[in-house]
């Protein structure tokens, strides 16, 4: 079952390389309300055919302008968030160069960080601004890289910045959403993940992409589970660090919660 998937999802990407990413780039460039449906409906395609199981709990999601921040345990979090409304990814500048998922990224109009240069982050931090400020969810991986699955990194607190770069540019904004979530990955074929497991479907440090896709479908299906915490204001007067703080302590009780469940 996993060659007939591996198969399709080949026939999928492809077909997306070659029609789906032209349309979406000119629905974009048009403004076509085309555009905010291509990438959903591309995401929960592969979604399907990677065996994922996606299910979205907790909080309803606070006002706009708002930035999702989510822990991070493998490539396949950006089309499962994507599987329900498309934000606007925060990402390190090499997924830009990852085969038809890079160019997903890039038709997305993704926020792309050079990760090894901190001159970077005043740009970065200023096109999230305006993303959020044109309507669009700002989706931030707190952590700045993936882990094990197992537990959650400390948040990086340099692209919370961005809230108040807006409310500064905007002052008749009076805060911004920060929305905590959680993925997890928490059963394969119907048996609970341990943390050997749950490793297993992580992609983290200098793991390749194709051999891990591979793991991936012949461990479907897989259960992976987004759970949305209580939303977080960010005022003009607020302090990045401790909403970081604050946005990781919530979160990692999220994940934790995720995975005592799945014990």
């Amino acid at each position: 079952m996993a060659y007939i998937r591996a198969f399709l999802l080949l026939l999928a990407l492809s077909g997306f390389y070659l029609i789906g990413a032209p349309v979406q780039k000119l629905a974009r460039r048009r403004g076509w309300t085309l555009a905010r449906h291509i990438p959903p409906f591309f995401a929960r395609t592969i979604c399907v055919l990677l065996g994922l199981r996606i299910r979205f709990e907790g909080e309803e999601l606070g006002a706009k302008p708002r930035m999702i921040v989510s822990n991070h345990v493998s490539w396949s979090d950006i089309l499962v968030y994507a599987s329900r409304e498309t934000p606007c990814f925060v990402a390190k500048s090499e997924v830009a160069g990852w085969p038809v998922l890079g160019t997903f990224a890039r038709v997305q109009n993704t926020i792309f960080v050079r990760r090894d240069n901190r001159a970077d982050v005043p740009r970065v931090n200023a096109a999230m601004a305006e993303k959020m400020m044109a309507g669009e969810d700002v989706l931030l991986f707190g952590e700045g890289t993936s882990s094990d699955g197992d537990g959650v990194l400390s948040f990086k607190p340099s692209h919370f910045a961005a809230a108040r770069d807006l409310l500064r540019l905007y002052p008749g904004v009076a805060s911004v959403t920060v929305q905590p979530a959680a993925i997890a990955y928490i059963s394969s074929r119907g048996k609970k993940l341990d943390a050997a497991g749950r490793r297993r479907l992580a992609w983290f440090g200098d793991a390749e992409l194709a051999p891990h896709i591979w793991v991936m479908l012949k461990s479907a299906p897989v259960e992976c589970v987004v759970r949305f915490g209580a939303p977080l204001a960010f005022a003009l007067d607020s302090d990045r660090k401790a909403v970081a703080l604050a946005t990781e302590g919530r979160v990692r009780e999220l994940a934790e919660a995720q995975i005592a469940s799945a014990i």
